[in-house]
C-alpha cells in the first residue's frame, strides 16, 4: 500500500498538465556512417491482464544489446523517436511503448496498479527478440520514466545500465544504487532544476563504475524537450550506451 501511494505521489507531481501478428513495419532508415539498416516496427505487447500496449521496436537487424525507453507522464512513446533511431543506428535494439491511457494504448485498467507489470511485459518483449543479447540490456526514462526505470532495475537482474533524463530518484532507488555500486549510470539533468541536479550528482559520485556520469545543461527543459534545446545530448546518450553495453 505504501509503495502504491508513493507511485501515485510521484506520478501526480510529475504529471503537469514480441513476436505477434499485429507487427507493422513503418519505415527503414540507414545510417550513412556505419551502414546499419534500421527497421521500425509498430507492435503490440500483451499485458498481464490482456490489454494490448502499443509499442514501437527499432531493430538494427543484426545481433546486439537492447534498450527499453520509458516515456514521461505528459508524452507518449513517439517522444523517443530521435533517440531510438540514433541508438538503433549504433547497433542497439530499442523498444518504446505507450503507458495505459497514453498515445495509442487504451485507458483500460488502472495505470498505477499495472505500471510495474506493464513495464515488466515490455522488457520481456524486448528480450524475446531473437537478435537481442539478453546479457546486455539497459533501461532509461524521462521524468516519471526515471522512477519507472529504477523500479524495473530493482525487480530485474537483467538490467546492466541505467539512463536517467531529468527525473528524481526515489529513496528505494538511492538504496538500490548504493547496493549496486558497479551499475553504470548516465544522468542528464536540466541545470535549472537545482535540487535534482544536486541529488543526481551525489548519487553519481557514490558510484564505483568509472562510466557513471552526470551532465547538467543550463537553459534546458524538463524531459525529452531538452533535446530540442541541446540536440547534442542525443549523440552523448548514444555514444555512452554503445560504449557501456559493448564493454
Amino acid at each position: 500500500m505504501k509503495l502504491l501511494v508513493a507511485v501515485l505521489l510521484v506520478q501526480f507531481y510529475l504529471f503537469n498538465r514480441f513476436p505477434n501478428n499485429s507487427a507493422q513495419e513503418n519505415e527503414c532508415s540507414q545510417s550513412p556512417g556505419n551502414n546499419i539498416s534500421v527497421k521500425e516496427l509498430n507492435i503490440d505487447i500483451l499485458s498481464s491482464d490482456g490489454i494490448k500496449l502499443k509499442a514501437t521496436y527499432y531493430s538494427p537487424e543484426k545481433p546486439g544489446p537492447g534498450m527499453l525507453l520509458l516515456h514521461e507522464c505528459d508524452m507518449d512513446r513517439k517522444s523517443w523517436t530521435s533517440l531510438a533511431v540514433s541508438l538503433a543506428n549504433s547497433g542497439i535494439h530499442v523498444l518504446t511503448f505507450d503507458y495505459r491511457g497514453y498515445g495509442e494504448t487504451p485507458a483500460q485498467g488502472s495505470l498505477y496498479e499495472h505500471i510495474a507489470t506493464d513495464v515488466d511485459s515490455a522488457l520481456a518483449k524486448l528480450m524475446s527478440q531473437p537478435e537481442v543479447d539478453k546479457k546486455r540490456v539497459a533501461v532509461g526514462g524521462a521524468s516519471c520514466g526515471v522512477y519507472n526505470s529504477i523500479q524495473l532495475a530493482m525487480r530485474n537482474d537483467h538490467i546492466k545500465a541505467l539512463f536517467f533524463l531529468t527525473g528524481p530518484i526515489p529513496q528505494q532507488g538511492v538504496a538500490y544504487i548504493k547496493s549496486h555500486p558497479d551499475m553504470p549510470i548516465l544522468a542528464i539533468e536540466n541545470g535549472d532544476e537545482i535540487s535534482w541536479v544536486k541529488e543526481l550528482d551525489d548519487i553519481i559520485k557514490n558510484s564505483k563504475n568509472p562510466a557513471s556520469t552526470m551532465k547538467a545543461y543550463t537553459n534546458g527543459s524538463h524531459g525529452v524537450p531538452i533535446f530540442k534545446k541541446h540536440p547534442e545530448i542525443i549523440a552523448t546518450v548514444t555514444n555512452w550506451l554503445a560504449k557501456v553495453l559493448n564493454a
